[in-house]
């Protein structure tokens, strides 16, 4: 009976957890990048003392939160050709990269909000760029024999950054922003 009673403790625990976390995750992307913990309880529709037994600083509900979505977003980095042609190469890693961005939009607006108070967030988001550029120099190896400015910049144009200036600031549609960063691509590495 105490097994039982210990089992069905364990299962309300993890849904309450993982209450906490869609919560989080439905306030990002309705565009609250810095919510609360009391606006995810009220999401959650759970109290905030609930929400701190689980996660006594929000620092830990962001790791939940990122090891939550980063399978979603991983698998559009991975190239899988890079023995194509320059040109169908290019075209690859422009279209990951926009696919993922526009999959983590709100994810990564709610990162770059959060980066002043969350230390782990930062660390992910460095661990990310690194990842984005040995990709990057994986599938565009011409880049390797070139000035560590043009990598730079190759690396600037394909970045997140770039694409929320485009496309949230400049309002270009995503077939615009795609345009632009193969141009800037493909003039970078074949100067």
């Amino acid at each position: 009976m105490e097994q039982v009673k210990q089992d069905g403790r364990l299962k309300r625990s993890i849904r309450s957890r993982q209450t906490i976390i869609d919560a989080m995750l439905v306030l990002t992307e309705q565009g609250q990048y810095i919510p609360t913990a009391q606006q995810v309880a009220d999401q959650a529709n759970i109290s905030i003392r609930t929400v701190f037994r689980h996660f006594t600083e929000m620092e830990h509900l962001y790791k939940e939160l990122d090891d939550a979505v980063r399978p979603s977003y991983e698998k559009y980095f991975m190239i899988d050709d890079v023995s194509g042609p320059l040109d169908e190469r290019i075209e690859q890693l422009v279209q990951s990269r926009l696919n993922a961005y526009q999959e983590t939009f709100h994810i990564n607006k709610a990162s770059h909000a959060l980066f002043w108070r969350s230390a782990l967030l930062t660390e992910t988001y460095q661990k990310n760029q690194k990842l984005l550029r040995t990709l990057m120099l994986k599938a565009l190896p011409e880049l390797k024999d070139k000035h560590i400015d043009i990598i730079e910049m190759a690396d600037a144009i394909t970045s997140f950054e770039v694409f929320d200036r485009y496309f949230t600031y400049q309002q270009l549609p995503i077939e615009e922003c795609e345009r632009l960063f193969i141009a800037q691509l493909k003039q970078l590495v074949l100067d």
